[in-house]
């Protein structure tokens, strides 16, 4: 017993000590958020003294500190925090980094937050999984502010459209992984070729107004980059169906390589199929994608090379549905009698290498290698139609007979077979006040395009042409340079100047070949536009920042603006350059739980295109200049985190876009909406459950130059609602869309009455997927 004493007398201190710093210990408990969007952040690394953790995906930590221990936040991207905690649940804001730091690859076409002086939006990983099922890009960008969607199929799927600031998406620079997606002829982007896109994204970046992209073509409405992954985090298989409204499902299969082929090497491949029957009759479509990508950082120099296959067969509903039909719930999915559903068929190839070099401390190169290969048709059935108009009237071998007003049934495709490269190289310098990137892209364009005619119902055409005959032939070609460069000089007192140059040159011909009545125009043009930007942005504070911006912009004709090459009866006409001058400003306020942008823009334009009357026998648009039209607005965009489990955002535009000359003088553009608003609340039900819910309005819509109110589009609002749970590697989603079931339209024309495109009522889907 006294041994015990002796033993109690010589540790007694020691287990004091002991049992004081036991009490001393706390467990800290906390979640760490992006304190520019709200979004909770994986991976932040969370240190006290020796010992640390990092937050898991919904950006959760718990750490054991001492009593007056401080707490060091880090994250590359973001700026250090220190925290001396006084609760033992806490929340943490970081805010993203600026211009000096290493670990930032910010390419020039990319915002720098708290920097740039542009509008923008950012839609990260966890708002995309949100907002993502099997719609196609622009259902997805439509969240944001100033952003409009629709589809033709209406309900999302198929052929998709997406306009900023009433700015059609021809009038958008829109990239994936920094390689240009507007077609050449026309500035058009077809979504429809990259079914599954989203489901690789890392995020989307949407500028508005000129937007910073510095090649290609001019950006009017705004910028669009979607940035992919190739091999984040360590190896896993994914797989994912879904299925829902409208004979709707969708598959993919996704292998990430993680660190299994070495620590600097990773490839990732994507297989996906969608298919959907559409809202409307004979509106379905079909698309098939494979994704591949390789990385290798072998310390200074990272090489990312991306392969992007996708096929797409669709059926289009190009033709609306009369104002007398609109409203009932059957009719109004239907078509017209006298219409002909068209047959798209399309197969797109994108091949990219993206390069980056660090230099030195201060320099970086960077290059995009680019190549995309195109070949598709389109065809529809034609009822009556002259045989001058296809060429028939020329063969030797028909009856002697006029043929003047001789007609024949007939099925019409026209192809286009075309392809373009390009590189980008740009070196980057920068330092703790200054940034500078200096850079280039030349692209080399061909097109080749034909129409092909066959099931005649003119018997002695059968006997005369024994197989498909090609009625119009003609080759597009163009080569484009942009030179550019973009600097950003950080003053005292916060103040960070850009100024912005981009020198574009285009040369341009169409050859079309001489062809029985087409006459075999070979037409050539070449444009040069200087583009001039320059900005202003002032941090006022660590919380609150101004802006303001003011640049000009040309951009080329399209190729239909100066000639409808496979029309006979069409002949070149002069087209002038687009032009626009804008001029924008805002502030953009951040409190730990609480976030607000407000954007004011005035955009004048010079010959801006229009389309105008629908032509049903074509499926096409009339083509109109107007002189001089004005788009200005003003863009909200708030979030408060209510809770660590509850996030609310708002978002929304009212704009007045109009005419400010000519004959329609202050009349509204058509099919622009005046008003945009998008209310999202996401709750974290438990750690396994996430409910979203999303309410959407868009305001009137005038569907012709005189503003005839009793034909307009009515203002809607549309619900939508998702419930996502995560056990383990399984997950599962229900989306249903338009809770409410309201009945409303997307687009319209006036063609001797008014015609509608419907958006779907009550649908639902539903995934499921696993990770391994």
């Amino acid at each position: 017993m006294k041994y015990l004493k002796l033993l109690l007398f010589i540790f007694s201190p020691i287990i004091l000590q002991f049992s004081v710093v036991q009490a001393q210990e706390q467990n800290i408990t906390g979640v760490v958020y992006s304190a520019e969007d709200r979004q909770p952040l994986a991976g932040v690394s969370v240190v006290s003294g020796i010992f640390g953790t990092s937050t898991d995906e919904q950006g959760k930590f718990s750490l054991v500190i001492g009593e007056s221990d401080s707490i060091t936040v880090m994250m590359i991207g973001y700026q250090d925090k220190v925290i001396h905690p006084e609760s033992l649940s806490i929340t943490i804001y970081l805010n993203p980094k600026i211009l000096g730091s290493d670990p930032i690859e910010v390419v020039a076409t990319r915002v720098i937050p708290g920097v740039t002086p542009v509008a923008y939006s950012t839609l990260d990983k966890s708002e995309i999984s949100d907002y993502y099922n099997v719609q196609d890009v622009p259902m997805v960008l439509s969240y944001e502010p100033g952003v409009h969607a629709y589809s033709e199929s209406g309900n999302g799927t198929g052929y998709s459209y997406v306009s900023i600031r009433g700015f059609d998406q021809s009038r958008i620079a829109v990239m994936i992984d920094n390689v240009p997606l507007n077609d050449n002829e026309n500035h058009e982007v077809y979504w429809v070729d990259h079914g599954d896109l989203l489901v690789d994204a890392a995020d989307i970046e949407i500028q508005r107004g000129i937007g910073n992209s510095l090649y290609g073509s001019a950006a009017f409405g705004g910028s669009i980059n979607v940035q992919t992954q190739i091999n984040p985090g360590n190896e896993s298989f994914g797989l994912s169906i879904s299925g829902g409204s409208y004979n709707t499902y969708k598959g993919n299969f996704r292998y990430r390589t993680g660190s299994r082929l070495g620590d600097n090497f990773g490839g990732s491949i994507r297989i996906s199929t969608i298919h959907s029957d559409g809202y409307r009759t004979e509106s379905t479509s079909d698309q098939r994608t494979i994704a591949l990508g390789i990385e290798h950082n072998a310390g200074i120099i990272n090489n990312q090379l991306r392969v992007l296959i996708g096929k797409e067969i669709s059926r289009l509903q190009w033709d609306g549905i009369s104002a007398d039909r609109i409203n009932d719930r059957k009719l109004r999915k239907g078509k017209m009698s006298w219409t002909q559903p068209f047959t798209d068929d399309f197969l797109q190839q994108i091949y990219s290498l993206n390069t980056k070099i660090k230099i030195g401390p201060h320099l970086r190169f960077r290059n995009v290698l680019y190549g995309v290969f195109g070949s598709g048709f389109y065809e529809v059935d034609k009822m009556d139609v002259e045989f001058y108009e296809y060429n028939l009237d020329t063969f030797d071998f028909l009856p002697p007979e006029p043929e003047n007003g001789r007609t024949t049934d007939l099925t019409r495709r026209k192809w286009i077979v075309n392809q373009y490269f390009g590189f980008v190289p740009t070196v980057t310098y920068r330092t703790d006040n200054l940034r500078t990137d200096v850079g280039m892209e030349w692209r080399s364009f061909f097109g080749s395009h034909f129409g092909e005619i066959f099931n005649f119902s003119d018997s002695s055409l059968n006997i005369g042409i024994r197989d498909k005959y090609r009625y119009y032939d003609y080759d597009g070609n163009k080569r484009s340079i942009s030179i550019f460069g973009h600097m950003i000089y950080s003053l005292p007192y916060n103040l960070h100047v850009m100024v912005d140059l981009q020198y574009q040159q285009h040369s341009w011909n169409l050859d079309q070949v001489p062809l029985g009545n087409f006459s075999g125009f070979d037409l050539s043009a070449d444009w040069t536009f200087i583009n001039p930007r320059l900005g202003i942005n002032y941090l006022i504070t660590d919380n609150f920042s101004m802006f303001v911006n003011y640049g000009t912009a040309e951009k080329e004709p399209a190729d239909n603006q100066i000639l409808e090459a496979d029309d006979v009866w069409a002949a070149p006409r002069a087209a002038a350059s687009e032009r626009i001058s804008d001029i924008e400003s805002g502030f953009h306020f951040i409190r730990p739980q609480f976030g607000l942008k407000i954007n004011l823009y005035r955009i004048d334009y010079d010959n801006e295109i229009l389309s105008d009357i629908y032509d049903f026998a074509e499926g096409e648009f009339d083509i109109e200049t107007a002189d001089r039209t004005r788009h200005e607005g003003i863009e909200i965009e708030g979030d408060i985190r209510i809770n660590e489990k509850t996030l609310l955002t708002l978002n929304g535009s009212i704009s007045s876009n109009t005419f400010i000359s000519g004959e329609n003088k202050g009349k509204v553009l058509i099919n622009v909406p005046d008003r945009l608003l998008n209310i999202q609340a996401k709750y974290q039900l438990t750690r396994s459950v996430r409910v979203f819910g999303h309410v959407k309005y868009v305001g009137r819509q005038f569907i012709d130059y005189g503003n005839t109110a009793g034909i307009a589009i009515d203002p809607y609002t549309i619900m939508n609602l998702s419930v996502s749970v995560q056990i383990f590697d399984y997950s599962a989603k229900f989306m249903i869309n338009n809770i409410f079931d309201t009945l409303y339209e997307t687009y319209g024309y006036e063609y001797w009455g008014a015609y509608y495109w419907p958006g779907a009522t009550r649908n639902f889907i539903i995934s499921l997927s696993r990770s391994l």
